[in-house]
């Protein structure tokens, strides 16, 4: 494993919650470090500190982690960067013999920073890397579990003039969205801790999405299109649809019960994610957006963080004005934020596109004042 006094961790956990590792003079890791040999950064928890010793006060984060990097690739993958995130078992977890860890989301973030000790530093996005919901189980005698990817980014982009004996430094950022939100809301309210609420009824109903034959219910649209569902999935998963069924459509028929001002294509994402506990894959962004009030209607709150999730990936050189007029629209700042880290680190690009100039048009200055100020601040303070 790596000297300590190769690494500079900076702990940083917020809401979301991010950590950042920051690895200084990476090409001397590359050089020294074998394929297969890793290092490990400090510990970080999420969420923030709880109180689970209602006699003493102590406080104990319920989740411990690590990132562990292999500077010259994983054992059977030499060419790329791998990056993992660890997952240990806490003295909350043990007390409470919680065996599995369960995240909404998690994404890597990976950054090179060129000449880092000059002002005229350069920093460059190198990758993203998302991974849906994921368990992390603890069945070792070690109580760890270790989720990630061999393959994050290959050494020919972070060495990207063929040269590793350059000054480089790597930013990594991990993203970990959604976790375990029922412990959390329970803790939130005081609830003590083996008296965790139970999350609402959710069997494996997904194979059972759109098959007519448990199916006692039909929805039809102005479009014309039509879906069947069953009464009790909807019932036991909404109270949205819970309520309806005990009032409009308590009555059960063949006649199709029609509905007014949602898309199908929305509707269908949210029959979808009752039946699963999950997004839609293909969604547009427009459908994600309608998505949101939708669901926000129907008080379908891990759906709406879904959602707002799968919109903040999609920020690209060609939705970026769309998903921060957006954001500014619902007032959500995590959102807001993911469009100006991307404006942040494509300025050269957007300040050239059509979106942009627009907002020139629309004389929207504050705005543009802002972005500029944006792009020349640095990530890392000095």
């Amino acid at each position: 494993m790596a000297s300590p006094q190769a690494v500079e961790v900076s702990n940083k956990t917020s809401g979301e919650p991010i950590y950042t590792w920051s690895v200084k003079e990476f090409q001397d890791l590359y050089t020294r470090m074998g394929t297969g040999a890793f290092m490990m950064s400090e510990r970080f928890a999420s969420p923030q500190p709880v109180t689970i010793d209602p006699e003493t006060g102590a406080k104990d984060p319920i989740h411990w982690w690590r990132l562990v990097l292999y500077p010259h690739g994983y054992a059977n993958q030499p060419d790329y960067l791998a990056v993992f995130l660890t997952a240990f078992r806490s003295e909350y977890e043990k007390k409470n013999q919680v065996k599995s860890r369960t995240v909404q989301r998690f994404w890597f973030e990976l950054f090179r920073v060129d000449n880092p000790d000059v002002k005229s530093k350069k920093l460059t996005h190198l990758a993203i890397r998302s991974f849906k919901k994921s368990d992390f189980v603890f069945e070792s005698r070690d109580d760890i579990h270790t989720l990630g990817t061999r393959k994050f980014v290959p050494f020919t982009e972070i060495f990207a003039d063929g040269k590793n004996h350059n000054n480089v430094t790597l930013i990594i950022r991990v993203h970990i969205i959604n976790e375990d939100p029922f412990i959390k809301d329970s803790l939130n309210e005081g609830t003590k801790p083996n008296e965790i609420r139970v999350k609402p009824f959710l069997t494996s109903f997904e194979k059972y999405f759109m098959d007519e034959r448990y199916c006692d219910v039909e929805f039809e649209f102005d479009c014309g299109s039509r879906i069947k569902s069953n009464r009790l999935a909807l019932a036991c998963r909404s109270e949205y649809f819970d309520s309806l069924f005990k009032g409009e459509w308590s009555v059960p028929g063949t006649t199709p019960i029609h509905v007014t001002g949602m898309k199908f294509r929305v509707f269908k994402a949210i029959l979808y994610y009752l039946y699963t506990d999950k997004l839609e894959e293909d969604l547009s962004l427009d459908a994600l957006q309608n998505l949101y009030f939708d669901s926000e209607t129907r008080h379908l709150d891990e759906l709406k963080e879904m959602v707002l999730i799968r919109i903040g990936e999609m920020a690209d050189i060609h939705t970026w004005d769309q998903i921060l007029r957006f954001s500014l629209k619902i007032n959500e700042d995590k959102l807001k934020k993911i469009v100006m880290v991307f404006l942040q680190y494509n300025w050269d690009e957007v300040k050239q596109t059509k979106q942009m100039k627009r907002m020139l048009k629309e004389g929207n200055l504050d705005w543009i004042s802002v972005i500029e100020n944006l792009v020349t601040t640095k990530i890392l303070g000095d």
